[in-house]
């Protein structure tokens, strides 16, 4: 198509930039602009108004609701102060974190430890429950495990449990041998400003083997027979597993030594009476677990000492007649008495302890008749109240000798 110049009307060649006949331009021009110019005061209101919006976003940021995670222990922080969160498994653990907590399964039927939430100030390591659980909106306690087991772990709602006042909250936590074997305890702390505090515990289940002895079984007819047994079984089983050992009733004459394992004794009755020590029991291991000793007289000759525990105990239904001291308690540990009868003793139950976590504060259901001193409380490793509810007292020189003022509680206790 030939072109042609748009003034004049005269053909063009194809290159053309002006008309060689009109002298008219064929391009077309924009013509130049000067720059737009902001003034000072719109310079200035943008300023003002991107400082604003910076200020408010940091404002929310640092405001806004904010969510805590930790295992064991975490520090929580607010306008009015700092708080140390612990959980812990065991009483008198208030400055002690257990992310992880490993605890076996035996042969009972079920299992129950108490969870425990205690509040520190961070600083200074002070009681801070009372002043942190008013900013509090709510608590809940799940269990986190795997679908499918024939018992799962239960835990109760939290809430202030008596028997561990310094603690701000308390969850009991239920198991089985057939519960899973690994789980998580997960607090979650709901805040009034709006925070969440996800504080959790990892559970260890060791599901313990079970050995039983009996005179059906094994050789327990004396104490070297019965000590041949204790000595084989801290060489050939596992520190966590259970073992029962069911006696005769028999009269042990010699001293009989616990160690290296925890061994649960049980005494049995016949027509010529009940499974008897003369001589005495040693425990000389701080255990893993109770040794628990049940259903068994201690009768001495007016000297020694019929059980002198270094590792965790627990006596049940036994009676303890004509000894310098019937239980002493030494050492790093903890030790129950319960439902016991103490006679004709210089002491009852003698505690000197040191650094150890309590296992439980029942000593109820005891009878203390005829003793030089009952209960002497020398040291006791904890401020834990001990509760003497319905024990007996008859007769004694002397009842109760609470040298380091240990809080007891005899409130339901008996005195003749």
């Amino acid at each position: 198509m030939e072109k042609k110049c748009p003034y004049c009307g005269a053909p063009l060649p194809e290159e053309a930039s002006f008309c060689p006949h009109c002298a008219k331009g064929l391009n077309q021009r924009t013509p130049a602009r000067p720059p737009r110019r902001f003034s000072v005061k719109v310079l200035g209101a943008a300023l003002l108004l991107l400082a604003a919006v910076l200020l408010a976003s940091a404002f929310y940021l640092y405001t806004r609701p904010k969510t805590y995670e930790g295992m064991g222990e975490i520090t929580y922080a607010d306008s009015e102060g700092s708080y140390q969160l612990v959980l812990a498994p065991l009483l008198d653990m208030r400055y002690s974190p257990e992310p992880l907590f490993e605890t076996s399964a035996g042969g009972e039927d079920s299992y129950r430890f108490p969870c425990w939430l205690y509040v520190n100030e961070s600083s200074t390591g002070a009681d801070a429950a009372d002043i942190f659980m008013e900013k509090v909106a709510s608590v809940q306690v799940e269990v986190e495990q795997p679908d499918g087991f024939p018992s799962p772990i239960l835990c109760s709602e939290p809430a202030p449990l008596d028997f561990n006042p310094e603690a701000a909250l308390g969850t009991l936590v239920d198991f089985t041998r057939e519960s899973p074997s690994l789980s998580r305890i997960l607090w979650t702390i709901t805040m009034k400003n709006g925070d969440t505090i996800r504080l959790g515990m990892d559970l260890s289940i060791y599901a313990a083997q079970i050995h039983d002895y009996s005179p059906e079984n094994t050789n327990l007819s004396d104490s070297q027979a019965l000590q041949a047994l204790i000595d084989r079984i801290a060489e050939e089983t596992d520190y966590r597993d259970t073992v029962n050992i069911h006696l005769p009733a028999v009269t042990y004459t010699e001293p009989v030594i616990l160690h290296g394992h925890t061994v649960n004794l049980i005494g049995s009755e016949s027509e010529n009476g009940r499974t008897t020590f003369t001589a005495g029991i040693q425990m000389r291991d701080e255990f893993y677990e109770i040794c628990y000793l049940s259903g068994i007289d201690f009768v001495g000759s007016g000297s020694g000492v019929a059980i002198s525990a270094a590792g965790r105990l627990w006596t049940q239904e036994c009676t303890f007649t004509g000894w310098k001291t019937a239980i002493l308690v030494f050492g790093n540990v903890w030790a129950n008495t319960t439902d016991c009868t103490f006679t004709d003793n210089e002491i009852g139950l003698h505690y000197n302890s040191t650094d150890i976590s309590p296992s439980d504060s029942h000593f109820t259901g005891n009878h203390f008749t005829g003793n030089g001193t009952a209960v002497l409380l020398e040291r006791v490793p904890s401020e834990l109240t001990l509760n003497f509810g319905e024990c007996v007292f008859e007769d004694n020189d002397v009842d109760l000798d609470n040298r380091c003022q240990q809080q007891v509680d005899i409130s339901e206790a008996e005195f003749r």
